[in-house]
């Protein structure tokens, strides 16, 4: 009898061991198998398992029960449309164009198109010109460079040698088209922008044009553009008189794409009236001088001329293979810190600019983490398939228009001595908005948080010795990376 029970009480004892030892591998197989379905997801919050976590199992086992337990296919949603190896892109900027649109909460109404186009963009809130001087601004932008590294001569209006490698160069070896248009004066000089360009019109130039010109631009730019880019197939683009300009094939990575530029000028001075615009000094803005109203005039007309572009390149069959940059070369004083205008200040309203990348089929979101221009000649780059060059300062924005988290990166602001300026650097390095450091020259420098004082009203240069130090080394970092070069003169 003894002999029995113990036999059935063995039997029941290895019973209870097998139940107990299948649950605990099926509870370690959901365990990981559910980690591994909030992997697929995205869910930021999935824990990671690790071989031999807590020293159950081994890698293998793992791998196998995550395998036998991965979810239905349904559940991961539909695929990802797969992204083109080229796009073509087109970079619009704008003349003297401040941040603080409509889609950054500025309460007039002058950009309804630019605020449609950043409502399906990324849109960078903290985003940096290189200087506050046009020159200093888009012959960097466009060489992916700082100013104080680019081979140039020491004139007010910067001439640019031949030696500089420009975007456009970059996209003509990879086996792309390009077409650029401007406005003012400036670009029809052969100062060096045109390199690179298959087409560079200048025609939307004022005939005998002055300093301070006061003729209208905008829609005779936008008129030049959509005819420019009037082929409904993106491997004519672009056309003249109705006919490629490029007749010859070329090969490479960006074969059948195009990269356009193209420069509006009107927000600039002197500002003029234009029929049809709101009376926008009659509308009350808290905190927005008066002054500012015949700008928001320019402003307005600028937006509807660029919206008329926007509005073809919409109707192209290659639209959903197009990528807009919108942005502007700097920004504009309307009396803060007692400044007015441009070109010899760095102070917030002059190099705080807006920055819109519209990538078909990318999620629309808003970037808080500061970046720069120095950044677009990567991003082109990257976005045409080009190849890399390590001597580019910049950072490919791919990844934050993939909609990976924006990691935090110092921001460098150089504008070198000139006949109209003296030299200014500045640093915005921690968390965005950051520390803003300004080097006048002389040893003088002026530190602010931007985060607590946006209007850059307190010095804590002397109040804050520590993180004077911190920013004044964030500045010694930049600096050394680069490879300065003198004007000639």
């Amino acid at each position: 009898m003894r002999r029995s029970l113990f036999t059935i009480f063995a039997a029941d004892v290895a019973a209870g061991v097998a139940i107990l030892s299948v649950t605990a591998f099926a509870f370690a197989a959901w365990r990981v198998g559910g980690a591994a379905q909030k992997r697929l997801h995205g869910d930021a919050g999935a824990e990671t398992i690790a071989p031999n976590d807590a020293g159950e199992g081994d890698g293998d086992g793992d791998a196998i029960a995550s395998a036998e337990i991965a979810p239905p296919a349904l559940d991961a949603g539909p695929p990802k449309p797969e992204r083109p190896s080229a796009y073509n892109v087109i970079l619009i900027t704008v003349d003297t164009l401040r941040f603080d649109l409509g889609f950054a909460g500025y309460p007039r109404p002058v950009s309804p198109n630019i605020d449609a186009l950043a409502a399906r963009s990324v849109v960078y809130e903290h985003a940096y010109a290189m200087a506050s001087f046009t020159p200093k601004c888009l012959g960097p932008l466009l060489i992916g460079k700082y100013s104080s590294e680019v081979y140039r001569d020491f004139e007010h209006y910067t001439n640019f040698a031949p030696a500089n490698v420009f975007l456009a160069e970059r996209v003509q070896a990879g086996g792309g088209r390009t077409v650029g248009a401007a406005t003012h004066r400036y670009f029809g000089w052969k100062k060096g922008f045109d390199q690179g360009f298959d087409v560079w019109d200048t025609s939307a130039i004022p005939p005998n044009s002055v300093d301070n010109d006061p003729t209208i631009t905008s829609a005779k730019l936008s008129d030049v553009a959509i005819g420019l880019l009037g082929s409904a197939n993106a491997a004519d683009v672009p056309v003249r008189a109705d006919k490629p300009a490029v007749t010859e094939e070329r090969t490479g990575p960006a074969k059948d794409r195009f990269f356009a530029w193209f420069h509006y000028l009107d927000p600039h001075l002197p500002y003029v009236p234009h029929q049809g615009a709101p009376d926008f000094a009659s509308m009350p803005a808290e905190g927005v001088p008066r002054e500012r109203a015949a700008y928001d005039g320019e402003v307005w007309f600028t937006d509807a001329q660029v919206g008329r572009l926007l509005g073809h390149i919409a109707e192209q069959p290659w639209a959903n293979e197009t990528v807009i940059v919108l942005t502007s070369d700097h920004g504009e004083a309307f009396g803060e810190r007692g400044h007015r205008g441009h070109g010899r200040e760095l102070w917030e309203p002059l190099v705080h600019v807006p920055l819109l990348v519209y990538v078909p089929g990318a999620e629309p979101r808003r970037i808080k983490a500061k970046r720069s221009h120095i950044d677009l000649v990567p991003t082109v780059i990257e976005l045409m398939g080009l190849t890399e060059d390590a001597e580019l300062h910049g950072t490919s924005l791919l990844r934050d228009l993939d909609g990976a988290a924006a990691e935090e990166r110092d921001v460098y602001i150089d504008m070198p001595e000139g006949p109209y300026n003296d030299m200014r650097r500045a640093v915005l390095t921690g968390p965005s908005p950051g520390l803003k450091l300004i080097d006048f020259g002389g040893g003088r420098y002026e530190l602010f948080d931007l985060a607590t004082d946006p209007a850059e009203a307190k010095n804590l240069a002397s109040s804050e010795p520590d993180q004077l130090a911190v920013a004044k080394a964030a500045m010694a970092r930049a600096r050394e990376s680069l490879k300065v070069l003198a004007p000639t003169r």
